[in-house]
């Protein structure tokens, strides 16, 4: 896909658009840019929502793996347990 330039208009108002003209302009930048790098941290923050659910997904499925491992030996412990004290007794 070519990387060409594309119009987007937003509806605002005049108070709106004069304000964002001077900041911009106060910080060096142009409107472009400032409404530009709000665009891609808006697109970046949902990319990495998306990134984070699927990590804590992945460490719930974990932790569960680790929760039915950990009842499984304990359920071995609880027969070692048990056959000793027949041993001793």
């Amino acid at each position: 896909m070519a990387k060409g330039r594309i119009f987007i208009s937003i509806e605002t108002t005049q108070e709106i658009r004069e304000a964002l003209k001077r900041k911009a302009g106060s910080e060096g930048k142009t409107v472009t840019e400032v409404l530009s790098r709000m665009i891609n941290e808006y697109l970046n923050a949902s990319a990495q929502e998306e990134i984070q659910g699927a990590n804590v997904i992945d460490l719930q499925q974990k932790i569960q793996e680790m929760q039915q491992i950990l009842d499984e030996h304990t359920q071995l412990l609880n027969k070692h347990q048990q056959c000793l004290g027949e041993l001793s007794a």
